[in-house]
């Protein structure tokens, strides 16, 4: 049986709107934030384009309070989402004091992996559309976990049923920095559960002395990456150019949807 043809998109960048609203070739356009109420793009973006959501909805290592819930539905209903997205991420302490500066993932231990089922189970069930969790990606191992990261997410995709946003640079970054080669990390993961693949350009980064996730190009080392996992993911639906930024160029962006499209 012949897979499905998969979406290719990217990112929706206000400040391109009127090059998306005439663009040609972008089948899906993944909203960060929630349109500007003086964006003059934003109603032919919404007729032209099926919406992914991909906003921040909370920290699932926590429950949802019912704000957030009702605000998560609220965007899946604008947009008309075929599924809603969050990532595997921590932004502040469990008790509030502290917020970091960056998404940082969980611990990999029973703990966490309790409280993410719980409360992304829980956030299933008041959506009307499905839930995909994206990875993050992790510098550094954290002594503290008690598991790799492919177990502890596969065991979550089992116990849960959602699907699995991958992000196919948070993986190569991962193997960079374990000096492995990113296909066979790869290989770790619950491909069968991916539903979307995120492919993004990486650059020097001054502060880490190596690479790191930058609103540019994908090299053609991650296109050929990203047409091998695409390859390995049965379930995926779309792949998604992941640039969010006011640097990011039209140019850069239509040049990388078509090149993703060439790849794969």
């Amino acid at each position: 049986m012949r897979k499905a043809r998969l979406m290719v998109g990217a990112f929706y960048n206000p400040h391109l709107g009127g090059e998306l609203a005439r663009a040609e070739g972008i089948d899906h356009l993944a909203m960060a934030d929630p349109p500007g109420a003086s964006d003059p793009w934003w109603q032919a973006i919404r007729d032209r384009y099926t919406l992914l959501l991909h906003d921040y909805l909370g920290q699932l290592s926590e429950p949802l309070d019912e704000r957030s819930i009702q605000r998560a539905r609220s965007l899946a209903e604008l947009y008309r989402s075929p599924w809603v997205a969050e990532h595997f991420q921590c932004l502040h302490t469990v008790d509030g004091a502290y917020n970091l500066n960056y998404v940082f993932p969980p611990l990999y231990t029973e703990e966490f992996l309790e409280r993410f089922v719980c409360n992304a189970g829980a956030l299933q069930a008041r959506l009307d559309q499905p839930l995909v969790m994206e990875n993050i990606p992790g510098f550094f191992d954290v002594k503290a976990s008690q598991m790799p990261e492919p177990v502890w997410l596969r065991r979550f995709f089992e116990a849960t049923e959602v699907g699995f946003l991958l992000d196919l640079p948070h993986v190569w970054l991962e193997a960079h920095y374990r000096d492995m080669k990113p296909e066979r990390w790869l290989d770790e993961f619950p491909l069968e559960h991916v539903v979307e693949l995120h492919v993004a350009g990486v650059e020097h980064d001054d502060d880490l002395r190596g690479p790191w996730i930058a609103p540019a190009e994908p090299s053609d080392e991650m296109l050929a990456f990203a047409a091998h996992a695409a390859s390995r993911c049965p379930n995926a639906k779309a792949v998604t150019f992941d640039a969010f930024s006011p640097s990011l160029t039209a140019e850069i962006l239509l040049r990388s949807v078509e090149r993703i499209r060439a790849a794969l």
